[in-house]
């Protein structure tokens, strides 16, 4: 029996081993390809219409074949006259460009989100829309407004439809920590007054909508009541969409409120 099991677990006499550097350069270059080339590439083929999408440059190309020749000479070096298997080796040259294509694809998706955020910016300047930071006193105000709406309903538009609420993003991804913001479209000292604007207003966007109007309700901030666009604070960029939308659909003039912090 003992003679059986080592006939088992006895190693192959005969294991094919690399220990020239050249070929430990060509297994390194062509790992390194694969590394960088196959998110690319898996990425275009998951992408159901790829019209107007360019997955890989010619400049990305020459870069890539750039930096698999370089991990090649690395790996080259590192397993100098070091006898292992093909399969040891492509695994291991693997690894190094597979870390640093993941970190420079998370700065790469870091620097497109700063950028689509400073193009909302740019488009709230450009489309005229103020932006105001929180009343003194809001955040104060806040806690108190919490309780407040527990036992006072915030007064909506009679017959109006709620938006989709904003969409989170995921708690795993990328994101930029931003302001919140509600999309004002009037203000009043009492809630008397706010009242009757929110009136006249909801007969304005029912006679001027082209569908069903936008629901809107009444939030006081500070020493102010604020008739804003319903559905909560919003992130700046979503924030500017919708008072773009009212500014051209409406022909309102929306600004934006930063909201107190919790």
């Amino acid at each position: 029996m003992a003679a059986h099991n080592q006939q088992f677990s006895k190693k192959p006499d005969h294991v094919f081993l690399v220990s020239a550097p050249a070929v430990k350069f060509f297994i390194g270059s062509v790992a390194a390809l694969c590394a960088v080339f196959s998110p690319r590439l898996i990425a275009a083929l998951a992408l159901p219409d790829r019209g107007g999408v360019t997955f890989i440059s010619t400049s990305y190309a020459l870069l890539a074949l750039l930096f698999a020749l370089l991990m090649g000479l690395v790996i080259a070096v590192f397993e100098w006259r070091v006898p292992r298997t093909p399969r040891d080796t492509f695994m291991t040259t693997l690894g190094i460009p597979a870390i640093l294509a993941g970190a420079l694809t998370a700065n790469q998706t870091t620097v497109e989100l700063q950028k689509a955020t400073k193009a909302f910016d740019d488009l709230a300047k450009a489309s005229g829309i103020p932006i105001e930071p929180a009343s003194t006193g809001a955040t104060a105000v806040g806690k108190e407004g919490f309780l407040r709406d527990l036992l006072v309903t915030p007064v909506y538009a009679e017959g109006a439809e709620s938006g989709p609420p904003p969409t989170e993003p995921t708690q795993l991804g990328i994101s930029i920590n931003q302001p919140r913001y509600f999309v004002v479209l009037d203000r009043a000292k009492t809630q008397g007054d706010a009242q009757a604007r929110l009136s006249n207003l909801n007969r304005q966007l029912a006679a001027a909508a082209p569908g069903p109007p936008p629901r809107i309700e009444i939030k006081q901030q500070a020493t102010e009541f604020l008739i804003v666009l319903a559905g909560g604070p919003m992130v700046k960029s979503t924030a500017t969409v919708e008072a773009a939308k009212l500014k051209n659909t409406y022909r309102l003039s929306p600004s934006l409120v930063e909201a107190p912090k919790a």
